[in-house]
């Protein structure tokens, strides 16, 4: 007797036909809704996939992970009793916790002395300087020195420029120059391209008793380089402190010797004092001291010219 073969050939369903099991074949077969901790998992899981951008928003996601990750571990050990779905949710919990404990130790709040309040609120705030971002350059600090009255603060062609300093009370006397105040710079024009061998071009000696915050000049320039947003803002409040000190001539410029600036803009305490021997003001004197032995022929001086070298068409 032959051997029959028997040959069955299937007949391949229609789209149609699979679409329809597609959305059917669950029907009267869908399990029961999943313990409560499960769907708090997935509530905080949800929540996550909300987080605003920034670093709140950072801060938000971590925790919302956390927590989903933590709902999910109870699930897989109270729940379905499944050692590797607690083992990794687990893990996820500690690696999110790290970061947000992270994430709050870098936006705890910053807590300045009085003094280092005062300089905040008055120089760097308005310039939306954070609080943190000051903290950092607060870090490069090496002192607040105490100056009593006419003791010398920096002696000229001696003391090395390897320091920016801010008077923060009394007033400082820049060798008949200039006074300076509180909340003004020492030596802010040293910031712009001077080396910290280089000396300084004028004594400097306390008019009264004095508290200077001095900072490592060299250390806070190589702690903000990576910050072009504070090292922006140093460059613009040392560079107004510059342009202060050139504006705030003597009373004689103002009657027609030099630049002229109104009364009503310069400091009584601050105005740059009288020309010297040599007839300049204190602002080409101010100059000239900046230059001196730097072999720079390119400057401009600023004093007050013979009165045969002024151009009638471009003198104010």
């Amino acid at each position: 007797m032959e051997n029959a073969t028997l040959t069955v050939l299937e007949t391949p369903l229609s789209n149609t036909s699979v679409s329809n099991e597609f959305w059917t074949h669950c029907l009267g077969q869908w399990l029961p809704p999943n313990h409560i901790l499960f769907q708090i998992a997935n509530a905080f899981l949800f929540l996550s996939y909300l987080a605003p951008v920034g670093i709140y928003g950072l801060l938000y996601l971590r925790t919302c992970l956390m927590i989903g990750s933590m709902f999910f571990a109870l699930w897989g050990w109270i729940v379905l009793c499944a050692l590797d779905t607690f083992i990794w949710n687990a893990v996820f919990t500690l690696i999110n916790l790290i970061h947000v404990v992270i994430l709050l130790y870098m936006l705890r709040p910053v807590k300045l002395s009085k003094e280092l309040e005062e300089v905040y609120q008055d120089l760097f705030k308005p310039l939306q300087v954070s609080r943190h971002q000051f903290r950092k350059a607060i870090s490069c600090m090496r002192e607040i020195k105490c100056l009593k009255p006419r003791e010398p603060y920096c002696v000229e062609n001696v003391t090395k420029v390897d320091r920016l300093s801010l008077v923060l009370t009394g007033r400082q006397n820049g060798h008949a120059l200039h006074i300076v105040d509180s909340k003004q710079f020492l030596d802010s024009p040293e910031w712009f391209g001077v080396c910290t061998n280089d000396a300084y071009q004028v004594s400097i000696t306390a008019l009264e008793a004095c508290r200077v915050l001095i900072w490592h000049r060299d250390k806070l320039k190589l702690s903000i380089c990576d910050d072009v947003f504070l090292q922006a803002v140093f460059d613009n409040i040392l560079g107004k402190d510059v342009v202060k000190k050139l504006l705030l001539v003597s009373e004689s410029s103002c009657n027609g010797v030099g630049f002229y600036v109104c009364d009503d803009v310069v400091a009584e305490t601050t105005k740059l004092l009288s020309k010297n021997k040599q007839g300049q003001t204190g602002l080409g004197v101010l100059l000239t001291r900046q230059v001196k032995n730097r072999g720079d022929t390119n400057v401009w001086n600023l004093a007050k010219k013979a009165q045969s070298e002024q151009d009638p068409e471009t003198s104010v």
